[in-house]
């Protein structure tokens, strides 16, 4: 019944070219649109979201990240033969594509002839069998990009548009037959948004030229055919995934449905539902609900209602679709189809490096004013190498070099790869924090970090020929100085005297009557302050328990060190210095409340405070500042 109904559908297209009557074209895309669309029912207007875009919405070629091959092949209800090809890439203005579809249907039968008797064909008689063919191909050549940044208006920045050029190509083949060749081509355009990240939409205009400006398939008989005007419209939701409604671990499900009507001619509209469902990464699962037309006899059309479904494996950009197809409720005319593409990520690759920078590491730390930034080209296409643009040299084995200088804070080096036209091929940032130096301060001295930092913020200064002297005690003159600067108190105005043995005229009156007032720093009840007495660990202690406004309210109820008695006048404010974490260089030792406090046990004091700790993490952020 099935092979005289398509013998039926050749001798009539056979015989139709003998008319010059204006016919209806068959679309060979219509079917042809790759596995994955055929297992969810041909439901992807609103997704569009890989190659197969550009047999059903150009628009979603802009979404492609990387390019993308594909093929199908199925044989139509068991005799029609479909294949079809498809590769896209991406250049500056957007993703172009290109695709091929074929379908072929060959056959045997009897070849009709009539006798003619006296002039008079009166007997009509049979000939062994003959083969007839028929051929329908298309090539299509797309392209889809964002814009983004195209129009003044925001609004469309979640839109993308593209469009698909189609050439027609049909043969008809067989005895009788003359003009049985014929050629054409017409114009997809399509349009993509996404509102939010759960929900896409879409619209395909299908077949847009006007017969007028040659939108149309013309055979050597002279017959022209047209093809029809469609318009469909799509969403795509994502019920759970990433930005979906709802996450259930790494699962993804999505639901599409199209809907597409012809304006301008009196067929039915159709819908089309589909599913996809992820249960982990390399596996997809797909249910569909494809309306199609069917012819009832007499030339009328009605609708018939397709069940589809469809699985997916994905692997290392391999991907392989399987999708079956019910047609029109006969169980013979059940297809299946395959589908083999490349470039299908669900996660994607790393890009490929073109340039590699050995030395230094990106986020490094280091002590000189000097660097050599070192490294290797991997893509041939680079012919020069520049450093914050300074050439860099370059040996035969493709390794380059450019010795830099640093200053005394975040650095950032910029490393460009160039053609021979100077475009950039790849560009590569290094950040490199340059902290100072000192003479005496060794790798492995305990408090190298906090002594370095203070010293790159300039908290903490240095001698002249370079040295930190570590172990140099700390004079009450010098370390009411440090205090105030680190809390940039504003200065008071030295009037007279602050204390007996400071007179105003003194290097340090400001700082230390600034303060004295802040009651950071206190003299002694003499109303002096003895500036170049060497300041102890409980007097320093307790000067920075106050410079960070710690509570003394709590009773002690355990000595915070062994040797610190109970009715010590500084206690409390040891034990709140202990409890917040300032003198952790301590822990398991004892105090020594009077033992004079060194240059380089105050820099690992100070470097606890919170408002000094702060400045030094903004000193380390690597994310700010380069």
């Amino acid at each position: 019944m099935k092979k005289a109904f398509l013998i039926g559908l050749l001798v009539f297209l056979v015989f139709s070219q003998a008319t010059a009557q204006t016919k209806v074209a068959n679309d060979p895309s219509r079917i042809s649109v790759g596995a994955r669309l055929l297992g969810m029912g041909k439901s992807f207007i609103g997704a569009a979201d890989d190659i197969n875009s550009i047999f059903i919405n150009p628009a979603g070629l802009a979404s492609l990240k990387n390019w993308q091959i594909t093929s199908m092949s199925g044989k139509f209800i068991n005799e029609v033969n479909y294949i079809n090809m498809a590769g896209a890439s991406q250049v500056q203005l957007g993703t172009v594509g290109f695709g091929y579809i074929t379908s072929d249907l060959g056959f045997s039968g009897p070849a009709a002839t009539t006798e003619v008797v006296d002039g008079i064909r009166i007997i009509p008689s049979s000939t062994e069998g003959v083969s007839y063919s028929y051929k329908n191909s298309a090539l299509l050549l797309s392209m889809g990009s964002d814009l983004k940044g195209l129009t003044p208006w925001q609004e469309l920045d979640a839109v993308s548009a593209g469009a698909t050029i189609k050439m027609f190509f049909q043969s008809l083949t067989g005895p009788g037959i003359s003009g049985g060749t014929a050629s054409g081509y017409e114009m997809d355009l399509g349009v993509k948004y996404s509102p939010w990240p759960a929900l896409q939409l879409g619209f395909m205009a299908q077949n847009v030229l006007p017969f007028s400006m040659g939108g149309k398939i013309h055979w050597a008989s002279g017959s022209d055919e047209s093809l029809p005007s469609v318009f469909k419209l799509g969403t795509s939701t994502k019920i759970i995934g990433a930005n979906g409604l709802r996450t259930i671990g790494d699962q993804t499900l999505n639901f599409n449905w199209d809907f597409e009507f012809t304006p301008l001619r009196p067929l039915p509209s159709l819908s089309h539902l589909g599913f996809e469902w992820s249960p982990i990464g390399l596996l997809d699962l797909r249910l569909g609900y494809d309306q199609d037309y069917v012819g009832r006899g007499g030339g009328l059309l009605e609708v018939a209602n397709n069940l589809t479904a469809g699985v997916g494996i994905t692997y290392q950009g391999f991907r392989f679709d399987y999708a079956f197809h019910q047609y029109y409720g006969i169980p013979e005319n059940d297809t299946s189809y395959f589908s083999l593409s490349y470039g299908i990520w669900k996660k994607p690759p790393p890009p490929k490096e073109k340039m590699r920078v050995v030395i230094p590491a990106d986020r490094s730390i280091v002590y000189t004013d000097k660097i050599l930034v070192s490294g290797e080209v991997l893509d041939r296409g680079i012919k020069r190498v520049t450093v914050n643009n300074r050439e860099a040299a370059q040996n035969e084995q493709y390794l380059f070099a450019q010795e830099m200088p640093l200053e005394l804070k975040k650095n950032k080096l910029t490393v460009m790869g160039l053609d021979n036209l100077g475009n950039v091929v790849d560009t590569k940032k290094v950040r490199v924090l340059r902290l100072t130096s000192f003479m005496d301060i060794a790798p492995d001295y305990r408090f190298k970090d906090p002594v370095l930092e203070l010293g790159t913020l300039k908290i903490l200064t240095g001698y002249p020929d370079n040295t930190f002297r570590p172990n140099l005690g700390v004079n009450r003159a010098e370390f009411a100085t440090l205090l105030t600067r680190i809390k940039e108190l504003p200065l008071q105005i030295v009037k007279a005297n602050p204390y007996k043995d400071v007179k105003k005229t003194h290097w340090a009156a400001k700082y230390i009557l600034t303060a004295s007032r802040a009651k950071i720093v206190k003299g002694y009840p003499n109303k002096t302050f003895k500036p170049q007495k060497g300041i102890s660990r409980a007097e320093g202690v307790s000067a920075v328990v106050r410079f960070e406004g710690l509570d003394l309210s709590q009773p002690v109820y355990e000595v915070p060190f062994s040797d610190i008695p109970g009715r010590h006048w500084a206690i409390k404010e040891i034990n709140a210095a202990k409890n917040t974490g300032l003198l952790k260089f301590l822990e398991g030792g004892k105090f020594q409340p009077n033992k004079g406090l060194t240059r380089g046990e105050l820099a690992e004091i100070i470097s606890r405070t919170k408002l000094t700790s702060e400045k030094i993490n903004e000193l380390l952020n690597f994310e700010k500042g380069y």
